[in-house]
């Protein structure tokens, strides 16, 4: 399955250290905070919070202990700079990813000791051997369980290429290509080299064009020849846009100054426009089709997971005012 379908099924969830996103949830949550003061730091001691039950799940009792562990799993050291709905809404993701590991156990998915180590060689590689997520075993396991669940639901979603024909046939508008330019050039830091060089230039001739970006360009492209690649409108600097798109193929230029230097423009080719291919675009419609599906299957499911189970949460028992999500 494609990658971008992949990523889009992950709710924001970490089960001991491994931060999975669906819509850069906590990101979202940090940024966007209602302009209202911090909590103050809470006086209730951990060993209150461990008693105190938030949400039960089937037989699974969840401390207000355990949701404090997993926010700061989330955002690290910034709980006292969070406010209540910034908390709220991290307790609904709280109640989600305990919804998914027992969606997980329903299925009756089970991880080995080999997955168990190559999930923890993956974490210290990609926050490296002093990770700031150190994991209880009974984390890795309910981690790559959801992870398994997940891979599960994927693996449900198909698209298939009469969809794809369909969603071309529909949306054609999206696969319009404008007018593009391909352009070369030659960038020198002076005036009086520019100039000379131009006048070797006379007779538009592309092998001498290339020979001399390679050997006096300043520019990054010099080893290609000058070739800085395919353009549309407003991709370019105007000063530079307005010459080159008033070229004709295989035309060289005067001499431009910009504030990067003096430049010598090459138009390599023109492509007029029009519409991409199915076969230039499929894959990219069978990813979009794929994230699409995925993310409602998963809507879908969390919405059973929710009615069929037996669950129970205490947001009065919370030690911050829960605010319901609008």
């Amino acid at each position: 399955m494609e990658e971008g379908a992949q990523n889009i099924i992950l709710k924001k969830f970490i089960c001991g250290g491994l931060l999975i996103s669906l819509t850069g949830g906590i990101l979202w949550i940090l940024s966007c905070q209602k302009k209202e003061p911090p909590l103050s730091p809470d006086s209730t001691s951990e060993a209150a919070r461990e008693k105190n039950v938030v949400l039960r799940v089937v037989n699974k009792e969840y401390s207000e202990a355990d949701f404090y562990r997993y926010v700061e799993k989330q955002v690290g050291k910034s709980l006292p700079a969070l406010t209540a709905p910034a908390l709220s809404r991290l307790f609904d993701q709280f109640v989600e990813s305990r919804m998914w590991l027992e969606a997980a156990r329903r299925e009756g998915l089970s991880v080995s000791e080999e997955e168990k180590e190559a999930y923890k060689r993956r974490l210290s590689t990609e926050l490296g051997d002093s990770a700031a997520f150190p994991l209880e075993e009974v984390e890795v396991t309910e981690t790559l369980m959801v992870e398994k669940y997940f891979k599960f639901l994927r693996d449900k979603v198909t698209v298939s290429d009469q969809e794809v024909l369909d969603y071309y046939n529909l949306h054609r508008r999206e696969f319009l290509l404008p007018e593009r330019v391909k352009v070369s050039q030659i960038i020198v830091e002076n005036e009086a080299k520019a100039v000379r060089l131009h006048k070797e230039l006379k007779d538009n001739d592309e092998a001498l064009f290339r020979k001399l970006a390679r050997e006096n360009s300043t520019g990054p492209e010099a080893s290609k020849g000058g070739e800085l690649g395919i353009f549309s409108l407003n991709e370019l600097p105007q000063e530079i846009e307005k010459v080159v798109f008033s070229l004709q193929e295989g035309e060289i230029s005067s001499v431009v100054e910009s504030p990067y230097g003096y430049h010598i423009f090459r138009l390599d080719r023109r492509f007029e426009p029009g519409l991409m291919t199915l076969e230039e675009v499929a894959a990219k419609i069978k990813s979009r089709l794929l994230e699409e599906k995925v993310a409602n299957l998963t809507d879908h499911q969390l919405q059973d997971l929710k009615e069929s189970v037996d669950w129970e949460f205490f947001p009065e028992r919370l030690s911050f005012r829960y605010e319901k999500e609008d």
